[in-house]
């Protein structure tokens, strides 16, 4: 199955992904209308799903409890650097990761790619790999799959499963099978110093994310000094891990993710009902931003359209989420 979709916001995108079945939260780090395509195939124990868009975006997903979403990239010229984050792990052209959706927490798996490469997600049902990987001792991918985030993954299993998934999410897959065994020869490939990345480092990203989408952080917004003490780092050290990974400062990360929560709910007249938000100024304040005037401004310069104008768009469009 092949899906195109152009939208002029992130939030059409995800409430198109949601009629799919795919509850994501999409924020895209850059203005502008964009397109995505996605291609998917399903068999017994195994399903793919290839994506491809034209801007950068910032996924925040979860596990399901039941599969493990393992991910690569491909790069759409011959060139080389990274391309993107999978739960705060380098994305290159010899990069497998996902494996924080081992488990079910809400929020616990995140991913951003630019424009530069498609992605691959190749779900598997996680009981059957454990116990393949059980059976052939695989006890060197047990512990990656369990204490790391991603691998650098330079043998030719990591080829032949692209490949193989490559043609098969276009056909229809034919060997399930194979998907496991390939995955498990990934996960069982020599370590290297490529593969050494200071969990420190990936918990800090997780906590930026899961406080970017924080309730309680959006009603009252910390201040730069706040966030800092709340994940235990230095504002320079923020700073260089937020501009690396994001391309922008925390606060403006923040602020953006709040606007775009504000966009959904001005969208979705059944939830405004239900949280009482009548009015604008309501969901400003909701949402952390205590100046009407100043929220309009960022709104208007984030959107392109003030939130009276979203509020009368929501009338006849009808999110969902």
């Amino acid at each position: 199955m092949k899906t195109s979709i152009e939208y002029r916001d992130p939030l059409e995108l995800s409430e198109e992904l949601a009629k799919l079945g795919q509850l994501t939260k999409i924020t895209q780090l850059e203005g502008g209308s964009g397109f995505y395509t996605m291609q998917a195939a399903n068999a017994n124990k195994v399903t793919l799903a290839e994506i491809s868009a034209s801007k950068t975006l910032l996924y925040e997903g979860w596990g399901n409890g039941i599969t493990i979403d393992f991910n690569w990239i491909t790069p759409k010229a011959n060139t080389q650097g990274v391309f993107g984050y999978c739960d705060g792990f380098k994305m290159t052209k010899n990069s497998l990761a996902g494996f924080g959706t081992i488990n079910s927490v809400p929020g616990n798996a995140w991913g951003k790619y630019n424009n530069e490469c498609s992605s691959t997600g190749c779900m598997l049902e996680k009981q059957l790999l454990f116990e393949l990987l059980e059976n052939c001792k695989a006890y060197d991918g047990l512990e990656r799959l369990t204490g790391d985030q991603g691998i650098f993954c330079n043998n030719k299993a990591l080829n032949q499963l692209k490949r193989l998934a490559a043609r098969e999410v276009a056909t229809g897959i034919q060997s399930p099978e194979k998907y496991f065994d390939l995955v498990i020869a990934c996960l069982e490939e020599p370590m290297t110093e490529q593969n050494s990345q200071d969990p420190k480092h990936i918990d800090q990203l997780r906590e930026i994310i899961d406080l970017a989408h924080s309730e309680k952080s959006m009603e009252s917004p910390l201040s730069l000094l706040e966030v800092c003490k709340y994940i235990n780092t230095s504002q320079a050290s923020l700073y260089r891990i937020c501009q690396e990974y994001f391309g922008m400062g925390i606060i403006e990360l923040m602020t953006q993710i709040r606007l775009e929560e504000s966009r959904r709910i001005m969208l979705n007249q059944d939830a405004r009902r239900k949280l009482n938000l009548y009015s604008i100024r309501d969901i400003a304040i909701k949402y952390g931003f205590k100046h009407q005037g100043r929220y309009a401004r960022r709104y208007y310069t984030a959107f392109g359209e003030l939130p009276s104008q979203t509020i009368e768009k929501s009338r006849r469009y009808k999110l969902t989420m």
